[in-house]
């Protein structure tokens, strides 16, 4: 089985405003990658937190997909402990929510390596998201101390990245200029 984890637990306190929510063409940032997320995978979860009524009053249709992170002033990596514990599969694709402008193409890339443990895209020589995992990788993480980062986790599993021609993979979306030159790149290329 394979699941797809959305974090979106944090305060978004350089934003200004809830990154989830912000428009992405017709639709939110947040929907658009769940949209995405639920074509590769047979459970998506959202992981909330500061947000988490906000998210739920705006974006009702996603309730059943939206799990509340009590923890998440501890960190993304307690989101993703949270999105861990809910699920059994045995492949999972992450994501924060900053990279909603990913392209459809760069996720089902990364499926092209079965036998892989931790498959990541990587535009102009910058690793990106969503990143695809799989065992032991996911034990690790689910075994690893709540003070743990998930990258440090992760580095004791060789990686494989796949070059693609998206820099949504790579577009990190912080703070007010970020989601602006988003916005600029995903106007020029509808």
């Amino acid at each position: 089985m394979i699941c797809g984890i959305v974090l979106s637990g944090g305060a978004s306190s350089r934003m200004g405003q809830p990154k989830a929510l912000l428009p992405l063409g017709s639709t939110t940032m947040l929907e658009r990658l769940v949209k995405l997320f639920n074509l590769f995978c047979e459970q998506t979860i959202v992981v909330t937190g500061a947000h988490h009524s906000q998210i739920l009053n705006a974006l009702p249709q996603l309730a059943p997909q939206l799990l509340y992170n009590e923890k998440h002033t501890n960190g993304m990596f307690s989101s993703l402990r949270k999105g861990l514990a809910a699920t059994t599969a045995d492949t999972i694709l992450i994501s924060p929510i900053d990279f909603a402008s990913v392209d459809q193409s760069s996720i089902a890339c990364l499926f092209d390596t079965p036998s892989q443990t931790i498959v990541k895209p990587r535009f102009d020589g910058q690793s990106g998201h969503p990143i695809l995992i799989r065992q032991p990788a996911i034990d690790a993480l689910r075994k690893a101390e709540a003070t743990s980062n998930a990258k440090v986790v992760l580095s004791q599993f060789p990686a494989t990245y796949i070059d693609v021609n998206d820099p949504g993979v790579a577009d990190d979306c912080d703070t007010p200029q970020d989601y602006a030159r988003l916005l600029l790149r995903w106007q020029a290329r509808s």
